[in-house]
């Protein structure tokens, strides 16, 4: 009976750690899909064969089926969200290999703990710098404006502290969007009266002022993670992340809407376009690209080789999809593209530079994530100063929006796929033993001197 018990100890010791390390993986934004791989990787490793592992985005539950004759064991975790964390996750997947090597399972537990109370990689402010610098790579997608530039970084500044201070308070996810989204447009019209009085620096387009700041805001990535949760046949996480969607989106473009009433209301109306924004010149892009992908691992307290890495990723995705739209092709394979070039080739040097697969990914089709057209075609649905709502416009944007969260998904998805047998191969010839050269014998050794 003692060892029944000290059985039924272990494995329940062994589920919570794979719940904790599940809970990780999917604050960070991990498929649902990898999620539980992860997870059943770390109980099998301790023995436990009938277990089954439940997502439902807020939630993760787990259960072990220790024989057909007893009665099941069910751990639940509530995900709580949390700051995105490149460096813990990389430290959190090297446990998860450690235990897979043979990790003893007390060990593992005290290494999660060291993990979780281990302070961030750098300050805050440094990766609210992070977060702002994606405004400006996104604008260099469309301007070379250096006043652009330095609005929507400083904008973007402000945005994420903003948002940190409401999530401090616990102020609804719809309600911080909201306010975020009137903050920028009400910053827009300021630059635009400035403009218009005289200040002849400050003027310029305000709708790429808007656009920039409220890329920070839009959840393309979420969109992103929603098809390929749908994609793994995770629907109900999939539809909770649609529905996220819908809802931090809503609250943009009522934030926006608000924005343009006080400009009015104050004298200062502004017209922000509800058209495609034109790309601009093809090196800016290529920098914008790169600059949208580093800053945002550097947000997430990524280490300095991940930085680096993810904005060549970066760049390497949006070469994918710029060389499909040259050849031709439209929105939908082009970005697929891109993101199956970025997924196979990080899947395959992850392992090298020892960088979470994941979040390479998640860096580099952070530029092709069509957060800007499910902002542009919900705020064509609802209108703007001098553009009335317009229900087919903003239906067809919205579908070639998910439509290009479905091929970027899918493209991300096939791509590591596909990297995953070349990536084991290289390991292969990589622990290859060497062969031993035979030393040539001098003259003096022939003769024996």
């Amino acid at each position: 009976m003692l060892e029944s018990n000290d059985a039924a100890t272990q494995a329940r010791q062994a589920l919570e750690l794979a719940l904790r390390v599940g809970d990780v993986l999917l604050t960070a934004g991990m498929s649902a899909n990898d999620v539980v791989v992860d997870m059943l990787r770390i109980t099998e490793a301790y023995g436990l064969k009938r277990v089954h592992v439940d997502v439902t985005f807020t939630s993760i539950a787990v259960t072990y089926y220790a024989a057909p004759t007893t009665v099941p064991m069910t751990l639940v975790r509530t995900v709580q969200p949390d700051v995105l964390d490149f460096t813990k996750v990389r430290r959190v997947q090297a446990l998860a290999e450690g235990i897979r090597a043979g990790l003893p399972l007390n060990d593992a537990i005290s290494d999660l703990e060291r993990i979780r109370d281990a302070p961030r990689l750098y300050s805050g402010w440094v990766a609210s710098a992070g977060n702002a610098a994606i405004a400006p790579g996104v604008t260099l997608l469309f301007t070379l404006s250096w006043q652009i530039l330095v609005i929507t970084f400083l904008t973007g500044f402000a945005v994420d502290r903003l948002l940190l201070w409401a999530s401090a308070r616990r102020l609804p996810p719809f309600f911080s969007q909201l306010a975020a989204a009137a903050f920028i447009t009400l910053v827009a019209t300021g630059v635009s009266a400035l403009g218009s009085s005289g200040v002849g620096l400050l003027r310029v387009d305000p709708t790429l002022i808007v656009v920039g700041g409220i890329i920070l805001l839009v959840a393309g990535m979420t969109a992103v993670g929603a098809m390929q949760d749908a994609i793994d046949l995770f629907y109900v996480t999939a539809s909770a992340r649609f529905l996220e969607v819908a809802m931090m989106t809503g609250g943009i473009v009522l934030g926006i809407v608000a924005g343009l009433q006080v400009g009015v209301a104050l004298g200062h109306p502004i017209a922000v376009s509800t058209q495609p924004l034109p790309l601009g010149p093809v090196v800016a892009q290529f920098i914008g690209a790169t600059v949208i992908s580093a800053a945002f691992a550097l947000s997430a307290y990524a280490g300095l080789i991940t930085v680096v890495l993810s904005g060549v990723m970066g760049a390497l995705a949006w070469s994918g999809y710029l060389g499909m739209v040259t050849l031709g092709f439209g929105e939908v394979t082009a970005n697929a593209a891109g993101a199956l070039l970025a997924g196979f080739v990080a899947t395959i040097i992850a392992r090298r530079f020892r960088t979470p697969n994941f979040a390479l990914i998640a860096a580099a089709i952070l530029p092709l994530v069509p957060g800007l057209s499910l902002f542009t075609g919900l705020l064509q649905a609802v209108g703007t100063e001098g553009q009335p709502g317009d229900l087919a416009a903003s239906g067809v944007t919205l579908l070639q929006a998910l439509g290009v969260a479905v091929g970027i998904a899918a493209g991300a998805t096939l791509g590591t796929y596909l990297g995953r047998p070349v990536k084991e191969q290289l390991r292969r010839i990589r622990n290859l033993p060497r062969p031993r050269l035979r030393s040539i014998p001098t003259e003096s050794q022939k003769t024996g001197e």
